[in-house]
């Protein structure tokens, strides 16, 4: 895993984007990538806005969503659309749908959706993540046995609908495997309260149950932790 320690994590986050993205449409005629939710995105959203990103060869999936309709506060689909896909020419638009009676069934159409769009099993060319304060990424909470668990190549192993985690509400979400073999895998990180959690990620003793995030340094393409001097006081 590469640790670049930054000013501005969300434009070098950004720049690390538009590199991933020009490449695979250089190379494969068009991108598939995973937008995350949580504090580290619209930062992230506001510099995408202004970058030169080929969205029409976008294939625009998400690291996870929460189990409410995508006009709800919480929907990490609300704040992408808000934030950045209104106002962008996307390719396709992949959401999880959070509002779904079924949240089982749905992950497994959002597993099919990811093999009929990206073959099987689907890699992904970027997957953007932030951290959580446990060390969960997606909705891999720490703590979860599942959390550890990579899935390989079980169509139904790809994207799970995890109810357990906190906040209390279910979630869909992208498992291990999916961000272990993304040719990149962009982490943001913000502020002192996470260094410890930082630490963990990076250097700490392997344990994915409870540092979920340590599953980047698995990562087979390219791992980048984007971090401030804050969150990288303890590495």
């Amino acid at each position: 895993m590469e640790v670049a320690v930054v000013g501005d994590v969300a434009a070098a986050a950004a720049e690390l984007f538009v590199e991933s993205v020009a490449g695979a449409v250089a190379a494969r005629g068009r991108t598939a990538l995973a937008l995350t939710g949580g504090s580290s995105a619209p930062p992230l959203f506001d510099r995408l806005r202004a970058a030169n990103v080929p969205w029409a060869q976008a294939q625009v999936f998400f690291s996870d969503e929460r189990a409410v309709p995508p006009d709800h506060e919480l929907s990490n689909y609300r704040m992408a659309f808000e934030g950045l896909l209104r106002y962008v020419p996307a390719g396709g638009i992949h959401r999880m749908r959070g509002e779904a009676a079924d949240l089982d069934a749905e992950a497994r159409r959002c597993a099919q959706d990811l093999r009929d769009t990206l073959g099987s099993p689907p890699r992904l060319d970027l997957v953007l993540l932030g951290l959580g304060p446990d060390g969960h990424i997606c909705s891999l909470f720490a703590g979860e046995p599942g959390s550890a668990d990579r899935g390989d190549d079980e169509l139904v192993r790809h994207v799970a609908a995890p109810r357990h985690v906190e906040p209390k509400v279910a979630r869909i979400t992208l498992l291990p495997f999916l961000v272990v073999t993304a040719r990149m895998v962009v982490l943001q990180v913000t502020g002192a309260a996470k260094a410890e959690v930082v630490a963990r990620t990076v250097k700490g003793s392997e344990d994915l149950v409870a540092c979920p995030a340590q599953w980047v340094r698995k990562a087979s393409g390219r791992s980048v932790l984007v971090c401030d001097a804050a969150a990288a006081s303890r590495l």
